[in-house]
């Protein structure tokens, strides 16, 4: 194991801390976000707005800065997403305005989106096939530790010195982040900027379009679309039914995510390797998506505090292993001039499922079911994903053959 660490590319080490200290600033925020903003007498529909316009900034601009960094590279892309994250995290504290503060929040979600695709993009370029979901364990892991300790933090710096404190405290974390990217080295653009000149407008559409539309791509956004729609359920779900059916506190089910973080973070790296296997990409997605099914089986059934505390150490375990191997297969039938417009693609229609999944099929399914019903569908939904990446397997094995000759210098 050691000695495959030491294969990666130190950049991918500076970018996988930049990750955690972003989702430590991230999640040092989030939880006091609605207080804050009762705080300043806000309306529900202007707290809803501030909350959505994350999500929108997420699910609107990772296609199109996807594709951007095909064009300028994924430094350009990263960097100036650190910037803006910085800048918009530290202004929530020099306004009171709700309309500028979801503006803010909405160029949160905007700098979330590219700085996600192009570090995953960044990554898939950088690194060799084989050590690609060893990469990406080292970033989860990083993304994993920073969930865990990011809401400690925010309550700490609340209690200590004042509610604003995390805004400040984030938007300085963002800036560390921002001067370490500037430290990395810049994978030149493999599309290069006079060839795109002389296509038409309709051409540049198309070709933009054309590598998310393939079968490859599209089966991946099937794919993943639905895990994150199941995950975006357990999220939502999980809490209310711990509470209701189990009397689980706020603290109990912090602990209990604590604890599947934990399992993610020290997991992770050694899930990623075995995904870098020959052939083992997604047996392990798949593998990672039966244990999060085998979580919110355990959620669904609630067999006593015990029993489902560690579902959600397993469930932290199967995260990482989907991840890892997914965002490595997305690198292994991708080529480089159109691997970040794919990218894009697939977390944009990703975080549809998110949206729909937290705003409507959890909503709908406990007023018109139950609540254990929403855990319920994400077992169907995780077991359904299984037989898609399944059924697949053979579609992305072949696109991963025609890449690996055509980056050999063959005809794919």
């Amino acid at each position: 194991m050691l000695g495959s660490l030491r294969q990666l590319h130190w950049s991918i080490y500076a970018l996988s801390l930049a990750s955690g200290v972003i989702m430590t600033g991230f999640m040092l925020m989030l939880p006091i976000l609605p207080e804050y903003a009762g705080q300043l007498r806000f309306n529900e529909f202007e707290i809803g707005l501030l909350v959505a316009a994350f999500f929108l900034g997420r699910v609107s601009f990772q296609f199109p800065l996807g594709a951007v960094s095909d064009q300028v590279g994924r430094k350009l892309i990263m960097t100036g997403s650190l910037l803006l994250f910085a800048l918009a995290t530290s202004a929530f504290v020099l306004t009171t305005d709700p309309w500028l503060m979801i503006a803010l929040r909405l160029g949160q979600g905007i700098a979330s989106a590219g700085f996600v695709v192009g570090f995953q993009s960044y990554v898939n370029d950088l690194t060799p096939t084989e050590f690609r979901g060893l990469a990406h364990g080292i970033n989860s892991s990083a993304i994993n530790a920073g969930v865990i300790v990011g809401p400690v933090i925010g309550g700490t710096l609340t209690q200590a010195y004042s509610i604003q404190a995390p805004f400040w405290v984030g938007g300085g974390l963002g800036a560390a982040c921002f001067l370490l990217s500037l430290t990395i080295p810049d994978i030149p653009a493999a599309r290069r900027k006079a060839a795109a000149a002389r296509l038409t407008m309709r051409e540049k559409l198309d070709s933009l379009l054309r590598p998310a539309l393939t079968a490859p791509a599209a089966s991946l956004s099937l794919i993943h679309f639905l895990q994150m729609m199941s995950l975006a359920i357990l999220f939502t779900a999980a809490p209310i039914l711990t509470a209701e059916l189990l009397s689980w506190s706020a603290t109990d089910i912090a602990l209990a995510l604590a604890a599947g973080g934990a399992a993610g973070a020290v997991s992770s790296p050694f899930l990623g390797r075995l995904a870098d296997r020959r052939g083992a990409r997604v047996w392990v997605m798949a593998a990672g998506l039966t244990i999060m099914a085998l979580q919110s089986l355990i959620i669904f059934i609630h067999p006593g505090t015990a029993f489902t505390m560690l579902g959600f150490v397993i469930g932290g375990a199967g995260t990482p292993a989907y991840f890892n191997a997914f965002f490595s297969l997305v690198g292994d039938v991708t080529l480089k001039t159109e691997r970040g417009a794919v990218s894009g693609f697939i977390g944009s229609s990703a975080e549809w499922g998110s949206i729909l999944g937290s705003s409507l099929v959890a909503p709908l399914l406990w007023r018109e079911v139950s609540v254990r019903a929403p855990m319920g569908v994400s077992v169907l939904i995780l077991l359904t994903t299984v037989l898609v990446a399944l059924a697949v397997r053979s579609l992305l094995q072949r696109r991963m053959d025609a890449v690996r000759k055509a980056e050999s210098g063959q005809v794919a």
